[in-house]
């Protein structure tokens, strides 16, 4: 499992929270101890892009504003995290019009936000002739699948759950693979040479085994509307993932909180995405005096509404991995069973 984060995170455990929700959560569901049935690993892809942003911010604002920008970033970690305090500062800080200490610089915390939110979106943006931010952020991802199958083993079923911005990445990420395997007719190499070399030919690392997408607070409706009838969605589970793990049913559900802007229901942009897509799961997230407003989008993973449900049907797959396994040997017991599958640790 892979867990891709959106805009404005600068902390490479940026998942430890949302990790620690879903294992108890699975516990819960499975009566497994998650740390033998699961392998979680975060594709920390923001330092890809970071550098240039922080370079601009210095440029726009000078020197003198570069402690409040850092500020502004511990406090955007912490949101992340789910403290509802750093969110209540992000959004005093918006008030603040100007800062004496720096040079003409109106409404810092504002440009701060559209540097980062908006500066990601336009940098991760590929063209005919520039695609070297989008590959170094696709590597990441690769890297984190070889990580993945070394840990898990290379016929792991594969959840991936991504919010904001990585959802965007991680469906353009595996759409490539797919493409590349001929899933929409006559093969086509879309991977750059950083990716290529960071992928092994593992059923994992070729996304084949891609069973479970969950995509949260996805502004995935945004980069659809460029194309000719929105486009052309990733295939979830992979039309390969039957072949290794036939009797897991996977999804991709997409959840969207109705009040915040960023997010947007799928199923109704086309009938490919209608077919896709299993569910378009509108839940309120975030403490009660944040459910109601736009920013509600830090939330999702933080959210007990949004990880409950997932960690349910990874249990429910684990089951099946488990029946699977004690019907293919015939004699071994639970425990062999659970340290053996490929949805969990490989020993």
């Amino acid at each position: 499992m892979i867990f891709v984060h959106g805009v404005e995170i600068n902390n490479p455990r940026f998942a430890d929270g949302a990790t620690a929700r879903l294992k108890k959560a699975f516990a819960r569901h499975s009566g497994a101890d998650p740390d033998e049935a699961l392998v979680i690993k975060p594709a920390f892809w923001a330092q890809e892009l970071d550098a240039g942003h922080d370079e601009l911010l210095n440029r726009l604002g000078g020197g003198g504003a570069t402690s409040f920008f850092r500020m502004l970033s511990r406090w955007a970690t912490a949101t992340d995290a789910g403290s509802g305090l750093a969110l209540a500062a992000l959004v005093l800080s918006g008030l603040v019009r100007r800062l004496p200490w720096a040079r003409d610089f109106q409404f810092p915390t504002m440009r701060w936000l559209a540097v980062h939110y908006v500066g990601d979106a336009v940098a991760y943006q590929i063209n005919s002739s520039e695609r070297e931010l989008y590959d170094r952020v696709h590597a990441v991802l690769a890297r984190t699948l070889t990580e993945l199958a070394a840990e898990a083993g290379e016929n792991a079923p594969l959840c991936v759950i991504a919010h904001s911005l990585g959802s965007v990445v991680a469906s353009n990420f595996f759409y490539d693979l797919e493409v590349e395997a001929g899933c929409y007719g006559e093969p086509r190499q879309l991977k750059g040479r950083r990716v290529a070399s960071s992928l092994g030919s593992s059923p994992v690392e070729r996304g084949e085994t891609l069973s479970f997408l969950y995509t949260l607070g996805s502004p995935m409706a945004l980069w659809a509307a460029r194309l000719p009838d929105c486009g052309t969605p990733l295939i979830v589970p992979h039309p390969r993932a039957v072949h290794h793990h036939p009797r897991i049913e996977g999804e991709w559900v997409n959840v969207y909180a109705p009040d915040d802007v960023i997010s947007s229901p799928l199923k109704q942009l086309n009938e490919r995405y209608d077919r896709q897509v299993a569910e378009d799961r509108a839940l309120p997230v975030g403490p009660w005096w944040l459910s109601w407003s736009p920013l509600s989008h830090p939330w999702y993973w933080n959210d007990d509404r949004v990880i409950d449900p997932i960690a349910k049907s990874l249990a429910g797959a684990w089951h099946t991995l488990r029946a699977e396994g004690n019907g293919a040997s015939g004699t071994r017991g639970v425990d062999a069973a659970v340290t053996t599958l490929p949805f969990g640790r490989r020993r």
